[in-house]
């Protein structure tokens, strides 16, 4: 084995995986199995593998480029620890797929009931499906915890302190800095959020926020009275008018494939499946009406316009791996999209958006907060021996940041492989400054711009050779910096007021 048969391999595995994540997300086959897959490829994530790329490559100093041997090793890494614990994976999956809730002689698939809680106007009927959810939350935790006592143990086993010390060194992410940098942002934010936050429990969810549950939160956030703009049917329109204004035709783009068929088993997140990139991207949602089909098939839309648009000759490496907060920061960009008021006018007709643009700020607001307070749960997850008594750290954690009540036993269905969570709050502040320099370059109405367009066709075609923090300053910033994201929600919340 040697590092070139490693980096020929790493195109075949993830689109082999992708293919199989999409199939059972899209409700196309009832289990994930992806044992065969890893074992087909398991060289990939051996110890020989390790250390064949840590001696070899990243000891060359004729290596050109030093990103793609970084992006191997952790990839190597993160695979094997990822392969040994496969088959619990699998069956984590596989009971999500399987498990049903009965609620009032109905029968409802488990992935489904946040659609039910979003939809119940009644306080108590959402409490009593959430208890019923959990329930089967309950049994899911006995996987999980295997699973994650096994990626803690595999951590440790490989030389790492913990597993937050393997991907801090092999990502290259100072998650402390981060953490800093986000418990900063939700003082600044503090009596902005509970002023919003408590208005829009009170007068959408008919609950105060000492009363209220975090299955309160997707009721109160369902905008019902914006659905008028945010059409079902209007919907993959509205994204292709989007597009064609900034010179970027769907309909020249095959490589990109929507997927809206209506499946029982069918996820209803949203998602985008790169299979084979840009060759093959799937775009996959599960229409359930107003305006959250908008944001996540925006938001799905931005990672399907980015991997499609990546160059076809760059290494695999800088196709499928590298930064994910990159990506994600321009799926942000294309779900924010939804919230400017020029283009709710122009594309959507909405007369005055004044009134949405809050709405979905305050949502904003509390995601940003929701993700900075995991990052300080994951950090304390990480660092310690994996029990049950984590339920209650998890529970302080997003209570003191959030104000409402949340279960216990959310403690391991909430959290990410390899802190992803640090990733989109990474992308979300990227995406904050992309944004604003193409404001400055393009103005406010810079998506009917085609020059807007070739921007960032540009910015895609790179894939993700570069991190965040170097992307950042291909844009004219030094490095990351939350204050454009903190600025535009401090000015609108605060006109508002």
């Amino acid at each position: 084995m040697n590092v070139d048969r490693l980096r020929g391999d790493v195109e075949p595995f993830e689109s082999e995986l992708m293919e199989e994540f999409y199939r059972n997300y899209a409700g196309l086959k009832d289990d994930l199995e992806t044992v065969a897959i890893y074992d087909k490829y398991a060289h990939l994530f051996s110890k020989e593998a390790i250390d064949l790329v840590r001696s070899s490559a990243l000891g060359e100093e004729g290596v050109e480029d030093p990103r793609w041997p970084r992006y191997l090793l952790t990839f190597s890494t993160m695979g094997y620890v990822d392969s040994a614990v496969k088959h619990l994976t699998d069956k984590a999956n596989s009971f999500e797929s399987h498990s049903t809730v009965e609620s009032d002689g109905e029968q409802i698939p488990y992935r489904m009931v946040p659609v039910k809680l979003r939809n119940e106007p009644d306080p108590e009927k959402r409490r009593a499906l959430f208890e019923l959810k959990l329930v089967e939350t309950v049994k899911l935790n006995e996987v999980l915890l295997e699973r994650i006592a096994g990626l803690h143990d595999l951590s440790t086993g490989l030389g790492f302190k913990n597993y937050w010390d393997l991907c801090t060194k092999l990502k290259g992410v100072d998650y402390k800095a981060l953490e800093a940098e986000l418990e900063e942002f939700t003082r600044r934010t503090e009596s902005l959020y509970a002023e919003h936050i408590t208005d829009a429990l009170e007068k959408r969810a008919g609950v105060t926020l000492s009363e209220a549950w975090s299955c309160d939160i997707p009721y109160a956030f369902r905008g019902e009275e914006f659905d008028r703009y945010f059409e079902k049917d209007k919907l993959v329109d509205a994204f292709s008018r989007t597009l064609k204004g900034m010179g970027l035709d769907p309909d020249k783009r095959t490589n990109i494939e929507l997927d809206l068929e209506e499946r029982p088993k069918k996820t209803p997140r949203a998602f985008c499946a790169p299979i084979k990139v840009p060759e093959q991207v799937k775009l996959v949602i599960k229409p359930t009406g107003g305006w959250r089909d908008y944001d996540a098939f925006f938001h799905e839309g931005g990672h399907a316009w980015h991997f499609g648009n990546t160059k076809k000759d760059l290494p695999a490496e800088y196709r499928y791996l590298g930064d994910n907060s990159v990506t994600e920061s321009f799926a942000f960009l294309f779900n924010y999209l939804t919230t400017n008021p020029l283009w709710l006018k122009e594309v959507l007709g909405m007369e005055n958006p004044d009134a949405f643009v809050r709405f979905a700020l305050v949502n904003k607001l509390m995601f940003l907060r929701r993700y900075g307070a995991k990052l300080v749960y994951e950090l304390k997850l990480h660092n310690a021996k994996v029990t049950t008594d984590f339920g209650e750290v998890y529970r302080n954690c997003l209570q003191k940041a959030l104000k409402f009540k949340h279960t216990d036993k959310h403690y391991l269905e909430d959290v990410d492989d390899g802190f992803y969570c640090a990733e989109y709050l990474r992308a979300w502040i990227l995406e904050g400054q992309v944004r604003e320099a193409l404001v400055q370059e393009f103005g406010d109405d810079w998506f009917r711009n085609r020059k807007a367009g070739n921007y960032l066709k540009e910015l895609w075609s790179y894939g993700q050779k570069y991190t965040a923090d170097e992307l950042v300053k291909t844009v004219g910033y030094a490095a990351l910096d939350v204050d454009p994201l903190v600025d535009e929600i401090e000015r609108t919340l605060k006109e508002s007021g």
